[in-house]
């Protein structure tokens, strides 16, 4: 009879998933990460996988590394949206000196202090040790790496677990160890900046504006036409951030959004910003968009429709740091009758 409860017991252990210890998602894990004390070991964002590349190596040249890809450039500025929506902040950015950890560290995060520790293969005692540092207190860290280091080290994390554009967060136990705290999924940077990822979008009323309307209207065209979709570039996530805020016609959360993805401008601090948002919003109440009529990395113009009529929100993001604001432009359209 004991031998038979042991091999139950044995049976169990072996049957219990591994992906269990990952027990927090999207919401629940980005309320952890904005009270600090966690590290993030993100890997780095989409590439081009037909490109092969001997690994553990750093070529110095570009060409002979294995680079993101459009995908991964969009994946590694959604991921700067998401972090700097659910304000969370980070003490140390550390990264693999390879072109495509380093972009995506400075696409999500900013710029990082580079470490072969986070490139070498085998696992190194070096490694080791900079995957358990623990942040320093009331912060976080963010180590953007490669698949290995994460399987290597992160207890519960198999094999093909975590993908390109994915990252494992973790807690550090007083022992020097550390524990799985959940995973973000691809889906879940999707769903993260956008509420309504993924799910159906009631039409748009044939008249007039509801406070309720969707935070991101980025699905709204003309009756009868391919609905227009703000293009996932920088100055479009950007967009996407200020169009939420300023529909939610909640002063705190513009507030949040000039104070957390606008550059500085000592000649418009955010007080006056706001007074500009208080009038925009009163005459215009919530947009919804009709047309992109143009686009580039840093700057998108979009065609609006509002309560007054027809206008044209153009957003302009810094060279120096593509996500954030440099100006957000409203254009009334001349009505012609």
């Amino acid at each position: 009879m004991l031998h038979l409860l042991a091999s139950l017991a044995l049976a169990a252990r072996i049957t219990t998933p591994v992906e269990d210890t990952a027990q927090l998602r999207r919401e629940a894990l980005m309320a952890k990460l904005r009270s600090g004390g966690y590290s993030v070991l993100l890997r780095h964002a989409r590439t081009d996988y037909s490109f092969k590349e001997e690994v553990g190596s750093v070529p110095k040249d570009r060409t002979a590394q294995r680079n993101l890809n459009d995908d991964g450039i969009r994946d590694a500025a959604l991921m700067g949206v998401v972090f700097r929506k659910y304000r969370i902040t980070f003490a140390e950015i550390i990264s693999s000196p390879m072109f495509r950890t380093v972009e995506t560290a400075e696409m999500a995060v900013g710029e990082p202090t580079t470490t072969m520790a986070l490139r070498s293969f085998p696992a190194t005692p070096e490694q080791a040790a900079l995957v358990k540092t623990p942040p320093k207190p009331g912060t976080n860290r963010i180590l953007v790496t490669h698949h290995f280091v994460i399987e290597t080290h992160v207890p519960g994390v198999k094999p093909g677990m975590v993908g390109e554009s994915e990252a494992a967060v973790v807690s550090h136990g007083a022992d020097g160890q550390i524990q799985l705290v959940g995973i973000i999924k691809l889906e879940d940077w999707k769903a993260l900046a956008n509420p309504g990822y993924g799910k159906p979008q009631a039409a748009p009323a044939a008249t007039g504006f509801s406070h309720g309307a969707p935070p991101f209207p980025a699905a709204v065209g003309h009756a009868g036409s391919a609905p227009a979709h703000i293009p996932d570039t920088h100055a479009g996530h950007v967009a996407r951030e200020y169009i939420a805020a300023f529909n939610s016609g909640d002063a705190n959360k513009m507030r949040t959004f000039i104070e957390t993805s606008f550059i500085a401008d000592p000649a418009r601090p955010t007080d006056e910003r706001m007074k500009s948002y208080a009038k925009l919003f009163d005459a215009n109440g919530p947009l919804s968009l009709v047309s992109v009529d143009s686009s580039a990395q840093t700057l998108v113009a979009l065609g609006m429709t509002s309560k007054t009529g027809a206008l044209r929100l153009t957003v302009k993001t810094s060279d120096d740091n593509p996500m954030r604001a440099a100006s957000v432009t409203f254009t009334m359209m001349e009505r012609r009758d």
